[in-house]
């Protein structure tokens, strides 16, 4: 894969790269500020990386702004976005260890699976729509945690049901596209 400059720099690639360092601002701030004092900031951090999540994908296609190195940036900021989240709120939500195992083993398999796909297809269609709903509703569960403590457990149960469905269904696709 050759690129320039133009297919590197790309304000998607730049907003899913911005997310990846948002992540460690997330990070950073979760614990440097007391429980108290860092919502505002952390819901802001959420939304922000949400909203660019977003933005990258619909500028990406809306201008033919869709790059080979956008498809392997996004999921990768997606991957260190979610990573994060799950490991910070661990602390305070016991639960998100069992998140946390699934989503290591699901994103375990989609890393290997889709080597070997891409090896045979030599295509990368990019996120299905599944993981999209995924995403989307990680990102909701992760932010209604910081303001709804009382129903984390029913939450996170549902975020993992939502991570389990989009890995059983990328589990079939992939299997399909290498039988």
């Amino acid at each position: 894969m050759k690129l320039d400059k133009k297919q590197i720099f790309t304000i998607p690639n730049l907003l899913s790269t911005f997310r990846i360092v948002l992540a460690f601002v997330f990070l950073a701030a979760f614990y440097q500020s007391g429980a108290s004092g860092r919502s505002n900031l952390l819901t802001a951090i959420i939304l922000l990386s949400a909203l660019t999540d977003f933005l990258d994908g619909k500028i990406a296609r809306k201008f033919n702004m869709v790059s080979e190195l956008g498809k392997i940036l996004d999921p990768i900021a997606d991957k260190i976005t979610q990573g994060v989240l799950i490991l910070c709120l661990m602390k305070e939500y016991s639960l998100l260890k069992w998140l946390f195992l699934l989503f290591a083993v699901k994103e375990a398999f989609m890393g290997i699976v889709g080597v070997k796909v891409l090896k045979k297809t030599q295509e990368n269609k990019g996120a299905m729509w599944y993981g999209k709903v995924c995403t989307a509703f990680f990102y909701l569960v992760m932010l209604l945690l910081l303001f709804i403590p009382d129903i984390a457990n029913t939450l996170i149960l549902a975020c993992s049901f939502f991570m389990a469905l989009s890995f059983i269904l990328y589990a079939k696709r992939y299997k399909d596209l290498l039988s």
